[in-house]
């Protein structure tokens, strides 16, 4: 049985409650009211922020920032802001969120390009999800280059990765010059150093095939010459592969008659013997 004391108790609580819930209430309806104070358009530093401007921004949202104060904070659809923006191609990513001082604050990440395609229907930027930004005369930049036979980069999932991991090393960035991916998903390093092109196959194992070609080139370009074979593949494992197009003139700029090679050389008549040199027969030196 409550007491005198318990039941006061209980009463005030219960009007404490409505209070709250009265204050509440009150407190949104005003913040609902509150006229929005601004509109503050931001864009982040990259090598496309050139492009995308705060202007260029409240002009694709029709003047939003001129209209500010004649609207409630609230009446900001913040969601359909992120969505309308996302869906430009020169945009990487959008945050749309209202500021304690009733700002509608609006940051965005021009596009963040990883590689420029040449497909069979034109030129276009890829970002690392994939997204695509039209190639023109207004967009020039410092970019891998991906060349595809297809109608388009059918592998983007694979060929991105592979340039990232491209980019982590100095040395092969220093060799890649661009690639090419055949018709049929082979993937090709078209070398700075002209006179052939790489068989990578996938991007799957990239360090062992990177290893095995810098192996090729240390102890089999240095004497055969840089522009001796068409393609060297390492596509397969444990194997570098030199193939020669049939009918093409090719010079050997060294003379290998009386020289005499170390332990740590490859074998000469292995390489005259066949096109085909299993790794096992080269040991590479530190590049």
């Amino acid at each position: 049985m409550l007491t005198k004391r318990g039941i006061t108790l209980c009463i005030l609580s219960l009007m404490l409650t409505v209070y709250l819930v009265i204050a509440l209430a009150t407190s949104q309806g005003i913040a609902a009211e509150a006229p929005c104070t601004g509109v503050r358009i931001s864009v982040s530093q990259n090598q496309m922020s050139q492009f995308v401007t705060p202007e260029d921004i409240d002009h694709e949202l029709g003047g939003i920032t001129a209209s500010a104060d004649s609207m409630a904070a609230s009446a900001y659809n913040l969601k359909n802001i992120e969505q309308r923006l996302g869906t430009l191609s020169i945009i990487e990513d959008v945050n749309c969120r209202r500021l304690a001082n009733d700002v509608i604050a609006i940051d965005v990440v021009p596009m963040i390009p990883v590689a420029r395609v040449f497909d069979r229907n034109g030129s276009y930027y890829i970002n690392k999800a994939g997204k695509h930004l039209q190639a023109s005369a207004r967009y020039q930049i410092d970019v891998p280059v991906v060349i595809t036979d297809n109608d388009t980069l059918d592998n983007a999932g694979e060929i991105i990765p592979l340039l990232e991991r491209i980019d982590e090393n100095k040395t092969w960035s220093q060799l890649v010059s661009a690639l090419k991916v055949d018709r049929n998903g082979d993937i090709f390093i078209i070398p700075s150093v002209s006179g052939h092109i790489v068989n990578i196959g996938d991007g799957n194992n990239i360090d062992d095939k990177m290893t095995r070609l810098f192996a090729f080139y240390n102890q089999v370009l240095d004497v055969k010459g840089w522009n001796y074979y068409d393609t060297i593949s390492v596509k397969f494992a444990n194997q570098v592969i030199g193939k020669i197009v049939p009918g093409r003139l090719r010079k050997n700029p060294v003379d290998t008659e009386g020289l005499e090679y170390e332990d740590e050389d490859i074998d000469i008549d292995i390489i005259n013997q066949r096109d085909s040199v299993n790794v096992a027969d080269i040991k590479p030196k530190i590049i």
